[in-house]
Formats: structure tokens, sequence, C-alpha cells
């Protein structure tokens, strides 16, 4: 966000008392399902914290989700769990390598550049190669993240997983200190 060196000291004071105003008059959001049978998927049946963590708990192979339903709705979170084909986001591709030696392995890049690359395998090792030291190094399409859970998930255990995904954020995260109007002069 840009600074606002071309406002006066009122028309700032009016800009943050207009953001003010603005607090506490978001409605509060529906829950599509049971939040309680929503955990008992994302640790159970839909296996989501093999792969993800929420406030500590599961997995490291795929983002922490503990704050991800807190700005997301309902319709974006079941949307997100079922869409196919996705695309993982950097940090999450996968690829298969063989080093010099024979050795196979398959994980996560998690670091590259021109001359290198950092893979984690699924037992939470992290392995650095030069680029030169590899006999193959392949990229592959797609995610770790199952496509089937359309197929694998009812539409009520979807809304119960939606519900506590949006249910996760830390209750005891405590929340920034609010500055007065004048520490903005």
């Amino acid at each position: 966000m840009p600074a606002f060196h071309s406002l006066t000291a009122r028309q700032l004071r009016a800009v943050v008392d207009y953001l003010r105003s603005l607090q506490g008059k978001a409605e509060g959001r529906v829950l599509p399902g049971d939040p309680k049978r929503g955990k008992g998927i994302f640790f159970g049946k839909g296996d989501c914290s093999a792969c993800h963590t929420i406030s500590g708990q599961g997995g490291f192979l795929g983002p922490d989700l503990t704050e991800h339903g807190a700005t997301s709705s309902a319709d974006a979170i079941r949307d997100e769990i079922v869409r196919a084909p996705r695309v993982p986001p950097i940090g999450y591709r996968t690829a298969v390598l063989t080093t010099e030696s024979g050795e196979h392995m398959e994980g996560l890049v998690r670091n590259e550049d021109n001359f290198s690359v950092q893979l984690q395998t699924k037992d939470g090792s992290f392995h650095f190669f030069k680029k030169t030291d590899l006999r193959s190094f392949d990229r592959q399409d797609g995610s770790l993240m199952p496509a089937d859970y359309r197929n694998r998930l009812s539409e009520g255990e979807l809304n119960d997983l939606a519900s506590y995904l949006m249910t996760t954020p830390s209750p005891n995260k405590a929340a920034p200190p609010r500055k007065k109007v004048d520490d903005y002069e």
C-alpha cells in the first residue's frame, strides 16, 4: 500500500475514521455443515491430514490450512477440494530424479535455480543436488492431492469439511494492537 504523503493530517484522519467505521459490520458466515464431523473427515476418511497441517497437527507435504478458511467462502473451499486437474503452486510441484550413481528419488521440488534443486521426499528428508550431478530430472504433472474427492466424499461430508476449515483459525491468536489516530501523524 503506498504511503499517504500527499494527504493532510485531516484527510488522513478521515481515511482512518472511515476504515474504522467498517469494522464489525461484516455479516456472520453461515456454516454449511458440522465442523465437528468435518474435523473427523479431515483427520480420518478424507485423509487430508496426511499432507496438510491444522494448528500444528498433520502432515508437511501440503500447505498449512490453519488460516485458510478465515477469509474463504464455503463454496470456494469446496470448489478447491474437488477441483481437478489442479496445478500445484511453486514449492509443491513433484519431480522424479536419478543421480549419477543410479539412486532414484521422488518428492517435492522445494527450491530450484539454474544450477541446483532441493527435493523433499515423502519421509520429510531434504536433498540438495547440483543439476550437473543428476542423470535425469523429470518434473511430474499434477498434484499429490487426490483428484477423486467428489467421489470419495458426499455433498454433506464436503460441507462438513468446509465448515471445519472455516472454523480453524486459532482462537487464541492475539489480534495485533490497534494504533490510535495520533500514532499516524
